[in-house]
């Protein structure tokens, strides 16, 4: 059980849930019992409660009728893992993307409206801190940077999850009034705006490079080092490669990370916020009242009994026996680790044969990094298969080194080595195949790879008809597959101004 809650999702009163890219309707209410906005906001303490809340839609991602998970989904669609579950017909949002043939009415809508929630709570904040807040003193006024570049950065980060599934987005940094309508950008001028937000965050020079003990889980100048490298390596923006670059090897040369002796050590709960963790996103059972009304309240996540073999006996004495059976990992997969790469055993795991329940997709193999262990959701008090504790690690030190790595760094094959001689493996050259691959090996189930490919323009060698199981693949990817679909009630409420990627179904 994990007393730590840090900066885990408080899910603050008085903050609305917040609205997706376009149009709703509003029905005026007086509230008689609580202050009014303008006048609840004058206070520090409240503003701070406003950054809290823009912090807790990170969480959201791996419930609700989607169940996508930052790091889940990207990983059933790719080229390591199956969709799995109980049979063809579960979860089949998933398996209509994963074959490529989804349709606007089976698609991720869960995922967009949670990530504009996230951006709303990120304008809310700004917008309450400077026009209600006046701050007295100069630690006052020093106080409302650090707090406006939080909220720049997760909107940052909330329109990156967007930009990445849908490119074409509606964008703004004013919420919505009137028709509730925003404008729609291409994809390339979405990522100028994501830079705008970034490039600012770094100017204002006022987030700590890493936070300590009760401030886990705020973000940090390193947290928006990696999200700004990352969005320039998706982009293939040579023109701030090199800029990227540089923020990699500061990081690098801060000497605030090292690399985990023990690779399996990382996904224990005593891992979590280890050596070589830059940012996670905190999930605990303290008490967790996640249930299955709303998910979003604070508590634990649901990824660990979604990986977990179906009717698991247990046997073992170590993982739960909740699961659903989701993320089957490829054999191929399992055969692409060298025998004694330390990251196989601790990244995937073979349940003895007969203890579990074959499912959907089954190959026998299982996701391990965030498997549900017994015992791993005993302080929760609502529905325990949603309020599992286990962090995220969105960003590792690994991830760093490899990155500085594939922008050119002079010490590539430094770097390289480091992440493979910590696996127990020789050095192979540094070269962009052998990066690439390494990445695939240090993050299988982390929800990396089917950005790789997409980026590295492998995709269409990789995303294609299944010869591994007979409930495999049966389409494959092309470059207009790159963005979903939008949902289709969001296309109706905008009433038009929101443009279908019809590229899609070409």
């Amino acid at each position: 059980m994990k007393l730590n809650k840090y900066i885990l999702s408080a899910a603050i009163a008085g903050m609305g849930l917040g609205v997706s890219s376009c149009g709703t309707e509003w029905l005026e209410i007086t509230n008689n019992t609580q202050e009014p906005v303008e006048d609840y906001y004058t206070k520090e303490s409240n503003i701070q409660q406003a950054i809290v809340a823009a912090y807790d839609p990170l969480h959201w991602f791996d419930y609700a009728n989607n169940y996508c998970g930052i790091n889940i989904y990207p990983e059933v669609i790719a080229d390591q893992c199956f969709p799995g579950g109980g049979d063809v017909n579960d979860m089949n949002q998933w398996k209509t993307v994963f074959n490529f043939n989804t349709t606007p009415t089976i698609v991720l809508s869960t995922n967009y409206s949670n990530a504009y929630s996230g951006v709303k709570r990120c304008n809310d904040a700004i917008y309450y801190m400077y026009e209600y807040w006046k701050p007295a003193t100069a630690t006052e006024l020093a106080n409302r940077t650090y707090y406006e570049a939080q909220a720049l950065a997760l909107r940052a980060f909330f329109y990156n999850y967007l930009w990445h599934w849908w490119g074409n987005i509606a964008y703004y940094t004013t919420n919505l009034g009137g028709d509730y309508l925003a404008p729609q950008y291409t994809a390339d001028e979405v990522y100028e705006f994501i830079m705008d937000d970034l490039e600012k965050v770094i100017e204002m020079n006022v987030l700590p490079e890493k936070c300590e003990g009760s401030e886990l889980g705020r973000v940090t100048k390193h947290f928006v080092y990696m999200l700004y490298t990352e969005v320039v390596m998706y982009q293939n923006d040579q023109s701030r490669k090199q800029t990227a670059l540089k923020y990699m090897e500061e990081i690098i040369n801060s000497g605030k990370y090292q690399l985990m002796s023990d690779f399996a050590a990382i996904w224990d709960v005593t891992g979590e916020w280890c050596s070589e963790s830059i940012f996670e996103i905190n999930y605990s059972d303290y008490l967790a009242s996640r249930n299955w009304s709303w998910g979003g309240t604070a508590g634990g996540t649901v990824v660990p009994c979604m990986i977990l073999p179906r009717g698991y006996d247990s046997s073992d004495g170590i993982h739960d026996n909740t699961g659903w059976g989701f993320g089957t990992v490829r054999q191929s997969t399992y055969d692409s680790y060298e025998p004694n790469d330390t990251r196989r055993d601790a990244s995937i795991w073979q349940p003895a044969p007969g203890s579990y329940k074959e499912g959907y997709q089954d190959t026998g193999l299982f996701l391990a990094k965030y498997a549900g262990k017994i015992g791993g959701n005993s302080g929760q008090i609502a529905d325990a298969v949603l309020n599992y504790n286990n962090n995220l690690r969105l960003y590792r030190y690994s991830e760093a080194l490899l990155n500085a790595a594939e922008l050119g760094s002079p010490n590539a094959q430094t770097y390289l080595d480091m992440v493979r001689s910590r696996a127990g493996l020789a050095s192979v050259p540094a070269t962009l195949d052998n990066i690439i691959q390494e990445r695939a090996l240090e993050f299988l189930g982390e929800g990396k790879r089917y950005w790789d490919l997409i980026r590295t323009g492998l995709a269409k060698d990789y995303l294609v008809e299944d010869t591994d199981i007979v409930d495999g693949r049966t389409g494959h990817y092309t470059d207009n597959k790159k963005y979903l679909p939008f949902p289709q009630d969001e296309i109706d409420k905008c009433r038009g101004t929101l443009k279908q990627n019809d590229q899609y179904f070409q």
